[in-house]
């Protein structure tokens, strides 16, 4: 019955048992009977000592310092706003096909595809997994195939029928009978 008191105070205290003993440097007395053991639960906790401090401050990767670089809060309503956004320029350029509304579209769907995916090369591609090159290279990449999508929507827009008008086309073309 003691060591269930004992477990259920060092289970409210954000101190483990084992932080206590290395404070305390002896094993902590148990309570020997109920009323004891409840008035120690109602007790206020002890200030956090150095070896607490220190406890919570270890960790098994290494601090980064991101928000030090640049505030990543413009470029986050940025993102948030193009989505909204798409969801305006998509139904109006597919309803009123134009070169404008086309490169609206094309631009705006590269952007969206860029940042989420460069989003997912800067989670997964790690310098701390695979070295300071390949995060680099792998960003270089995106940016190339964004480049190279971009320019071949373009190119799509200008000398062909356009964005707009492929989908329209697809959408009407009827099954073989």
């Amino acid at each position: 019955m003691a060591l269930h008191f004992v477990l259920r105070s060092s289970c409210r205290n954000s101190a483990p048992v084992f932080v206590s003993l290395l404070n305390a440097g002896k094993v902590p007395a148990v309570s020997r009977s109920l009323t004891s053991a409840s008035k120690s639960l109602l007790l206020p906790k002890p200030a956090p000592s150095l070896a607490l401090a220190s406890l919570r401050q270890f960790s098994a990767s290494p601090v980064r310092r991101a928000a030090a670089t640049g505030n990543h809060v413009t470029l986050w309503n940025a993102e948030r706003a193009l989505s909204v956004a798409l969801l305006g320029i998509l139904p109006v350029g597919l309803l009123f096909p134009s070169q404008a509304g086309d490169a609206l579209m094309a631009v705006s769907i590269v952007m969206h595809q860029y940042w989420g995916l460069e989003a997912i090369v800067t989670d997964y591609v790690r310098p701390i997994l695979f070295g300071a090159t390949v995060p680099k290279v792998c960003h270089g990449l995106l940016l190339l195939v964004s480049a190279a999508t971009l320019g071949g929507l373009f190119y799509f827009i200008h000398n062909d029928i356009g964005i707009a008008n492929t989908i329209r086309k697809i959408w009407s073309t009827k099954p073989k009978a």
